[in-house]
């Protein structure tokens, strides 16, 4: 259950809509999470286009697994963020125009620039747009998107091709709603 509408500008709320440790697999570790202004957000589309659509700013968090050897390379990683707008109309309509394009999708992802180049696919997903992001070397991201009140989260799973799927990172973002 979502809690009640917060403002970006209260981050305690923010932060209680990311995932916990509760949300992602066993064996993961939180490494970062904090507060994303508009001006963050929109490095790749631009601030301005952000504001004309409502962003009011967002909150993420960072984990990663926990390996037992020195293969950093291979770990999962996920980010879970979550985006104040200023109504539910504002949050639904960026879902559902939300372009297949690096640059958009690294709105909702919080301090990943996707690699350009990558390939961009949009894969099917119940009850969120999803998407296939093909990283090279191996590796590949399955971000999906939702419109919640006037919340948008965001889940992105990323790990060596063949090790994450879009059904896990669906869970994770169904976990962040209750």
């Amino acid at each position: 259950m979502l809690l009640a509408a917060c403002s970006a500008s209260d981050p305690e709320r923010l932060g209680d809509r990311v995932c916990r440790e509760e949300h992602v697999p066993e064996g993961f570790e939180r490494l970062t999470f904090g507060n994303i202004s508009r001006q963050d957000l929109g490095r790749g589309v631009g601030e301005e286009a952000l504001a004309r659509a409502g962003v009011e700013g967002g909150h993420f968090a960072f984990w990663k697994e926990r390996l037992d050897d020195l293969r950093e390379e291979l770990a999962t990683e996920v980010v879970c963020q979550v985006i104040a707008f200023g109504d539910d109309e504002e949050a639904a309509r960026f879902v559902a125009e939300l372009p297949t394009d690096a640059d958009w999708l690294s709105v909702t992802v919080a301090g990943i620039a996707l690699a350009e180049g990558a390939s961009l696919a949009e894969v099917e997903a119940e009850g969120a747009r999803a998407f296939r992001i093909g990283e090279g070397e191996g590796r590949v991201r399955y971000a999906v998107v939702a419109a919640r009140e006037r919340f948008v989260l965001s889940v992105h799973l990323g790990g060596a091709q063949g090790s994450v799927s879009v059904g896990e990172a669906l869970a994770i973002l169904e976990a962040m709603e209750r």
